[in-house]
């Protein structure tokens, strides 16, 4: 099995690491039980994050950068970096787009995950189950299994409560005043629901909004399922 270390502290050419990471993932998938390790990635007894965990909350969601934004004279390479440090990777740029300041020379990345509570039960009875409502009304029963009940909404207000949780992480993150110059931060977004095309706007408008002060250079915020994305330009004080 491959390992992270092929990753960690390694500038790649953005392309390549993403292809390296796409390689790693589905050699897990096809291995034994790789799929279940996958919904219900656990911590190990020293507390490090599991691979699997580190491919969902870190290395997937900068590949989704990368691909976003790597193109004809924006040329990007990844240093993605294991550790406590104020960011997950560095980026290092060349092409024309570098050379007329469109695009800094270095950046970093930092990712933080918006999801819900029950996020965990979720993936938990995908597993065992193969299906569920939403992840508003998933409970625990003294049995150990997971209760999944019929949802219903109101208008918007499933994205009412979804743009909140990408808020409250936008605000958490931005108490740290430690971040790099240049600092991107990537929000894969674990929606309650399955969104059209209008709702997502609807909801990065709420997003856009209500956006907190913050020090990130752009904030890049991408629906976990489907393929909707945006970048978001911070307030600055």
């Amino acid at each position: 099995m491959t390992s992270l270390s092929q990753f960690d502290g390694k500038l790649l050419d953005g392309l390549e690491f993403c292809s390296k990471v796409y390689k790693l993932f589905e050699e897990i998938r096809n291995s034994d039980g790789g799929i279940t390790r996958f919904r219900i990635s656990k911590r190990t007894v020293s507390n490090e994050s599991s691979v699997e965990k580190k491919l969902h909350e870190e290395l997937y969601p900068i590949c989704r950068y990368v691909q976003a934004s790597y193109r004809l004279g924006r040329y990007i390479s990844v240093r993605w970096v294991d550790g406590y440090q104020s960011y997950d990777a560095e980026l290092e740029q060349h092409g024309e787009g570098i050379t007329q300041n469109i695009y800094p020379k270095k950046s970093y990345l930092e990712v933080t995950c918006a999801m819900h509570k029950n996020e965990y039960l979720a993936r938990e009875i995908l597993e065992t189950k193969g299906e569920y409502s939403s992840a508003d009304d998933l409970r625990r029963l003294k049995n150990g299994e997971i209760e999944s009940n019929a949802v219903s909404y109101t208008n918007n207000d499933f994205i009412d409560k979804d743009s909140t949780l990408v808020l409250d992480r936008i605000s958490k993150k931005a108490k740290n005043k430690h971040y790099p110059e240049n600092t991107t931060l990537i929000i894969p977004c674990y929606l309650r629901i399955l969104y059209l095309s209008n709702e997502w706007d609807t909801f990065i408008n709420k997003v856009k909004d209500s956006l907190p002060v913050n020090q990130f250079k752009e904030i890049y915020i991408y629906d976990s399922v489907c393929l909707y994305s945006k970048i978001l330009y911070p307030n600055r004080e």
